[in-house]
């Protein structure tokens, strides 16, 4: 069964920013940046690590046009992306 692109980026959130998975603060809707679970930098690895599994564009645009500070918000706009191929 193939992941949902939210349970794929969750995943990697926690792998890479080191989230342990009893966090009781971690989950899909928490604010990533305002928890100080991700900075900026964590922001453009995360784009890139999207771009990459799903070959999509996140472009500046993007960013402006929708809010993508938590894991439900950053797997719509991936969704959205995959369905406008």
């Amino acid at each position: 069964m193939e992941q949902s692109v939210k349970d794929t980026l969750r995943a990697y959130i926690m792998e890479h920013f080191d989230i342990p998975a009893d966090d009781p603060d971690f989950g899909d809707d928490v604010h990533l940046f305002d928890y100080g679970f991700v900075d900026s930098l964590g922001a453009t690895e995360i784009i890139m690590f999207l771009e990459d599994t799903y070959h999509v564009e996140i472009g500046q645009k993007d960013i402006i046009l929708y809010p993508m500070n938590t894991v439900n918000e950053i797997a719509e706009v991936v969704e959205r992306k995959l369905a406008e191929r």
